[in-house]
Order: structure tokens, then sequence, then C-alpha cells
């Protein structure tokens, strides 16, 4: 089996259909590719669709210098822009196979589907969308659709999740953010030991240079879009009792001031 997995997309469109292209599995104009449709190949998204990262990205999105998230003009274009994205990759998504994409919910899902739960941040902005400012909610029916993202899934002995190993890691209420969940991967411990996983594969905690591993070597981290132009994405090819990890992508893009 061939399994194509895509780290944290937060709202970068190009990125994502390009990183799709790259992979074979869709063609020039967004379509699924008979790579992509072979009975043995699967696609999983590990979750954190939404959400831009910076406030760059963000005037980006809405074509402006500088985004002001407590602007609602500002904020209802990002969400509509965000609404598109989403409608575009459920439509790719109907137009699979069953079980052909598994989109993974990530707490930035999460937060964008519950706009009871409080706003979430990235270093200096605050993501405000579908919350009070603009009293807008995302479209029932993409809603729907987001509320069946399962939190974990696990093909041939590998558990894929937004966070980490653990039930408590993928859980988004408000101990998530009080307990800081992403800490387990700095623990010097095999979190997989004591479950019927051999490996695990986890977005979430941004990491550069293409992938970071935890767990004593059982777990990759591969949140690994946030940067630029950077982009990655992990190929696993199952064999009998081992598995191929195959990195490809643009791991490091940066100036240096001389």
């Amino acid at each position: 089996m061939n399994i194509f997995v895509v780290g944290d997309i937060h709202a970068q469109r190009n990125k994502f259909w390009h990183i799709l292209q790259e992979a074979g599995l869709v063609d020039l104009q967004n379509r699924a590719t008979e790579r992509l449709k072979a009975p043995d190949n699967k696609l999983i998204l590990l979750g954190d669709i939404v959400h831009a990262k910076s406030r760059e990205r963000y005037a980006k999105i809405i074509d402006e210098s500088r985004f002001d998230e407590f602007s609602p003009s500002h904020l209802v274009r990002a969400e509509r822009f965000q609404e598109k994205f989403l409608k575009e990759i459920k439509d790719f998504y109907d137009s699979l196979e069953p079980d052909k994409l598994t989109i993974l919910m990530g707490n930035h899902d999460y937060n964008a589907i519950y706009p009871e739960q409080g706003p979430l941040r990235t270093d200096d902005i605050a993501h405000l969308e579908w919350k009070d400012i603009t009293n807008r909610r995302i479209n029932p029916e993409v809603r729907d659709w987001m509320l069946a993202w399962p939190h974990e899934l696990v093909i041939d002995d590998i558990h894929f999740a937004h966070v980490g190993p653990l039930k408590e890691h993928n859980i988004y209420d408000n101990d998530f953010y009080l307990k800081n969940r992403r800490r387990w991967i700095y623990e010097d411990k095999d979190f997989l030991a004591d479950t019927p996983y051999r490996l695990g594969v986890y977005g979430h905690t941004p990491v550069r240079g293409g992938v970071n591993i935890a767990s004593q070597g059982k777990a990759i981290l591969l949140d690994t879009n946030g940067n630029d132009s950077e982009y990655a994405y992990l190929k696993i090819v199952t064999e009998d009792s081992r598995y191929h990890l195959k990195m490809r992508g643009l791991f490091f893009d940066e100036f240096i001031q001389r």
C-alpha cells in the first residue's frame, strides 16, 4: 500500500494543490489522477486546514498590505476565502471512492466549527474567524462534513493523528491548551510502547527541514508546510513487515543576511 501524508496546510490553497500535483495525485485541474484512484493508494491530511499562521499570509488572502483581525470587513474576506478552499477540498473528497482520502480533525479546524470556543492565537495574530466579530458561521453543509472528520486513523499498525499517539493528545478541550499537550514530543519516552501501533505520524508541532522524530524514533512529526515556500509530504510504502518512508518537498528556503 502507498500512503501519502500531508501535514498542516493552514489556508495555503496554492501550496496544497501544488503538493498533490507534485505527488501525482491530481492533474493541473486538481482532479484525481489514476495514481490516487488505484486500489492500494490513500491520501491522509493531518488536520489544521484553516487559519493562516501569520499576519502576512492573511494579508495575501484578502489582497491587502496589512491584515487587521479586528476589522469585520477583513475577517469576512478571510472567512470567505477559507470557506471556498474548504468547499474545493470537499468537492474533491466527494469525487473519490470512500476511504480514499481521510482528513483528520486538527485543533484549528475544531475551533472554527465550534464558535463557543475562544479564539486561538499564533504569535501576534488572533484567529477570530467565525466568532462574534462577524457573527458568520461556516457553511452548514461544510460544517457537517467537517464534524465527521475523525481524530485518528490506523492503517497497517500505523497511527495517524493531528497531535500525538494518546487519546488525550487529540481532544481539543480547554485542558488541551492549559496542559500544552504537544509537550509529549520533548520527553525521552516511547509513547507507542503500550499501544498497538508500531509507528505514529503526527502534525501540529511546527518543524523545519522536512521532519522531526519523537517517541524514541517511533513518531514522525510532519507539520512542515509553515514557512513561506517550504513544503513537504510523506510517502509510506508498506512492505510486508516493514515500512519504506520517503520524504519529498522543499525543506529549507531562507535568506541569510550577509
